[in-house]
């Protein structure tokens, strides 16, 4: 997972599907499902590939997220 790849994950805890494509700050807008790679979800996502488990940490503690596909647009 780069800046600007469009990622499909799935939050293992209830199995909900989500599509983010990680942006610069000025360009996230999570109307548009862009969110920031310094965002907490963008910085759990980075560097991470398919199939891989993305642990990230939020106030509340840890979600882990399943990485389904990543494309570049």
């Amino acid at each position: 997972v780069l800046i600007h790849s469009k990622v499909k994950i799935k939050n293992s805890a209830n199995g909900m599907e989500m599509v983010y494509t990680l942006v610069a700050e000025s360009e996230a807008n999570l109307a548009e499902n862009k969110i920031s790679v310094t965002s907490p979800i963008g910085k759990g996502l980075l560097g991470n590939s398919i199939g891989d488990i993305a642990e990230v940490k939020v106030p509340n503690g840890v979600i882990n997220f399943e990485i389904i596909e990543i494309t570049r647009d």
